[in-house]
């Protein structure tokens, strides 16, 4: 492609514009320039996925956990069920143009193996997949325990790609006590994307506050704060990467 035409001033090509010039050279099969144009179309859908993806990630509420699980003679476990989940983040999915799909896959041993599609509406997609062994509980048959560790895989994976926070159903989240291991991991993500220097670690512990230098000692009543604060500098992070 050495004899693309040049603009006045030395000003680069568009993606279109180069796009045109190759199309116009005989020599270049037409499938290299489909190639071409196909790649450029997912790159600019990925692009479009990210913005949607952290512009949603925001207004992600918190779930309470308001089911509740028979352990035996360990007594009861409180766990958000995936009514209440997808009835609390459906309309923000549909408002930046995403989509939950699920298919499950055969597996050599007994269980599950869920994968979940979170599609966007200009055509990029991530999956995430997930195992989990037959959910045995009392006067469960084989088919019921399959379908709760089903049921479980379903709620822990969308939980898991949109960083969903489940409380109790009487928390309004805002104590003092230690965010959870899965909004560490979350925070602990975004921090390791930033890659920040000692001197932003410095300032950034300061702003937090709290006394701590760490991601666990971060308190729930701050997460949300900080969560947001992040998110935003991981966009504008990103921005300024595609803008390269």
């Amino acid at each position: 492609m050495d004899n693309l035409p040049a603009r006045s001033g030395d000003v680069a090509l568009s993606p279109l514009e180069m796009i045109a010039a190759v199309a116009r050279d005989p020599s270049i099969p037409i499938e290299r320039i489909v190639a071409v144009i196909g790649l450029l179309e997912a790159r600019e859908a990925e692009k479009q996925f990210n913005a949607d993806f952290a512009a949603a990630m925001m207004e992600m509420p918190r779930v309470a956990k308001r089911g509740k699980k028979d352990m035996g003679a360990k007594g009861c476990i409180a766990y958000e069920k995936y009514e209440d989940l997808d009835a609390a983040i459906r309309p923000i999915e549909a408002k930046y143009g995403f989509a939950r799909s699920f298919a499950s896959s055969p597996t050599e041993k007994a269980g599950v193996l869920l994968t979940l599609r979170l599609t966007h509406r200009a055509g990029h997609s991530i999956t995430s997949q997930r195992f989990s062994a037959p959910d045995p509980g009392p006067g469960r048959n084989g088919v019921q325990e399959t379908g709760s560790a089903e049921s479980y895989l379903r709620r822990y994976l969308t939980k898991s790609i949109w960083n969903i926070v489940t409380v109790g159903a009487d928390d309004d989240g805002n104590s003092a006590d230690p965010i959870s291991d899965e909004q560490a991991l979350a925070l602990r993500g975004m921090l390791d994307y930033l890659a920040p220097t000692p001197k932003w670690y410095a300032q950034f512990w300061a702003w937090v506050g709290g006394g701590t230098t760490t991601v666990e000692g971060i308190q729930r009543k701050d997460y949300q704060r900080v969560h947001a604060n992040l998110v935003r500098r991981v966009k504008a992070q990103e921005a300024q990467r595609g803008a390269k």
